[in-house]
């Protein structure tokens, strides 16, 4: 088995979750000068049997998704839309907005789901990619005890059949 350095080493996206998408992009293309964002709605309507899951169980939940690029790195501000989630959660967990999770690449979620069972740390969100990124599968694990945040994973491959 890889070693936790070799399994998180492409370092993707770094993402925030807001109660308020239009409030927080203004605000931050008014402080930072990040912007302009590419708005999405996930799942897109033309997606709707688009799987997702909260503790493993299915799930509906909605949300509005802004990326926006610094090279390497994609800047994520989520606002729950709808259904129970991690980022409403959160928003009740900390009164309000702020930064969620560290996302990566990684080569297999069975090497990362073991990895992080040994450590006593569950996955608690997944979801079918949609998109640029429709044939693979992002997982959130709650790192957020341990780390402060919550650790997100996509994986590198695009399958035929999405979760």
């Amino acid at each position: 088995m890889r070693t936790a350095k070799e399994i998180f080493s492409n370092l993707i996206q770094i993402g925030m979750i807001t109660d308020d998408a239009e409030k927080t992009l203004e605000n931050l293309e008014k402080t930072l000068g990040i912007g302009p964002f590419r708005v999405v709605e996930y799942p897109p309507k033309d997606e709707i049997d688009c799987k997702r899951f909260v503790n493993q169980m299915p799930s509906n939940f909605t949300g509005k998704f802004c990326f926006f690029n610094f090279g390497n790195i994609e800047f994520e501000v989520i606002q729950p839309t709808g259904g129970e989630n991690i980022w409403s959660e959160f928003l009740k967990m900390n009164n309000g907005p702020g930064l969620h999770h560290l996302k990566y690449m990684i080569q297999s979620h069975e090497e990362v789901h073991e990895h992080f069972e040994k450590l006593g740390i569950k996955e608690i969100q997944s979801g079918a990619s949609v998109g640029l990124n429709k044939g693979r599968v992002w997982a959130y694990y709650d790192t957020y005890e341990t780390l402060g945040f919550y650790t997100e994973v996509m994986n590198e491959k695009k399958h035929e059949e999405n979760i």
